[in-house]
């Protein structure tokens, strides 16, 4: 769902004063300026753009980067503005849902607000009535708005909730891009990003829906919530009328996968098989031995009260574990070869690096679900 705000400046046309972001880094963006004209309304030309790098001042202004004049180009000169895949359709959404917007409502005089869910679902919000919505939102008053809205009209109101968990997934979608592009170390980080976000385990590595059971789980105590000797990071279950559970063993991007010599360079063994890093085996091992100690402990009668009220069992563990990133791996067919043929005969763990997860939530995301 995204909200436009035109601005007339003809009978004939009108302008997007707030540019559309189309990707912002640091003190860097890129943006949109869409201007809009009905004239060619019959035939559907009416939207123009103008894709503008932007820098931000001292005083946390933007400030558009000055451009070269394209009449100063020498012969064999260009200027280029690359747009990755995702920014690609960043843009391709936003003129959908412009080129809607025109054909529907045309150019309207003065400044208006539109509200624009998918291309065929257009609600204009008009000044007053904008005054209103804001008055009610900002006396606290969100609750009885909803909840009026769901009884007059429960499929609008799903709309609405869907949306705001797109939204949600989305922002928190750039979060882990930051942080994947930063090779961001923080273990404590990863496994909070993930508390917060479990949408992204929503596709398992079979298919099957993984819910959180518990966070930190003790593998090794008395009771799965409570204190024991073996930590993990994620104990979690597939989602079904019978469920199973599943151990999630947390990382991060900048962990190596690769074991380095003195000089920096890829230790290999012999014959194209290169040594894997310490953190990795380690990591495989921990995670292989929380399976075995849980497919036990779960089965004490206190264990098994709590899971099976639940519809939750556990039938050798499954364990997953997310660490490092392709990146390292792809520097050449070799090592590459070499790491794919180890990890799919990997039985348990699922080895799954971080950007590759990051390309399922992505997928999760553009699927809408």
């Amino acid at each position: 769902m995204d909200n436009y705000k035109t601005k007339s400046t003809s009978p004939n046309s009108a302008i997007l004063p707030d540019p559309i972001v189309i990707e912002a880094t640091g003190n860097t963006r890129k943006v949109l300026c869409v201007d809009l004209n009905d004239k060619k309304r019959d035939i559907g030309e009416t939207v123009g753009i103008t894709i503008v790098h932007q820098r931000k001042k001292g005083n946390d202004e933007w400030e558009d980067v000055k451009s070269m004049p394209l009449s100063s180009l020498k012969g064999g000169e260009g200027v280029r503005i690359d747009l990755n895949s995702h920014n690609t359709r960043v843009v391709y959404d936003h003129l959908s849902k412009l080129y809607a917007l025109v054909k529907e409502k045309g150019i309207e005089f003065g400044t208006k607000d539109f509200t624009v869910a998918e291309a065929n679902e257009i609600i204009k919000i008009n000044s007053s009535r904008k005054t209103i919505i804001e008055g009610l939102i900002s006396g606290n008053y969100t609750e009885e708005v909803w909840q009026e809205l769901n009884d007059r009209n429960p499929d609008l109101a799903t709309k609405f909730s869907l949306a705001r968990i797109q939204i949600d997934r989305k922002k928190a979608l750039d979060i882990f891009k930051e942080n994947l592009e930063r090779d961001n170390g923080d273990e404590a980080f990863w496994q909070d990003f993930f508390k917060a976000n479990t949408w992204i385990f929503g596709y398992g590595l079979n298919y099957q829906f993984l819910d959180l059971l518990k966070d930190q789980p003790d593998y090794g105590g008395k009771n799965y919530t409570g204190k024991g000797s073996q930590k993990g990071d994620s104990l979690m279950n597939t989602y079904g009328d019978s469920k199973f559970t599943v151990l999630v063993e947390i990382k991060t991007p900048a962990t190596k996968l690769l074991s380095y010599n003195k000089l920096g360079n890829p230790k290999i063994y012999r014959n194209d098989s290169w040594l894997l890093s310490a953190d990795l085996l380690g990591a495989i091992s921990q995670i292989q031995v929380n399976s075995r100690t849980w497919a036990l402990n779960s089965q004490n009668a206190e264990n098994i009260r709590d899971l099976e009220k639940k519809s939750i069992f556990t039938i050798e563990p499954k364990g997953i574990l997310v660490i490092g990133n392709l990146e390292e791996v792809s520097r050449n067919e070799s090592i590459a070869s070499c790491f794919a043929s180890f990890r799919r005969n990997t039985m348990n763990p699922e080895i799954i690096t971080y950007d590759e997860l990051y390309e399922r939530a992505r997928f999760i995301i553009e699927k809408g679900n």
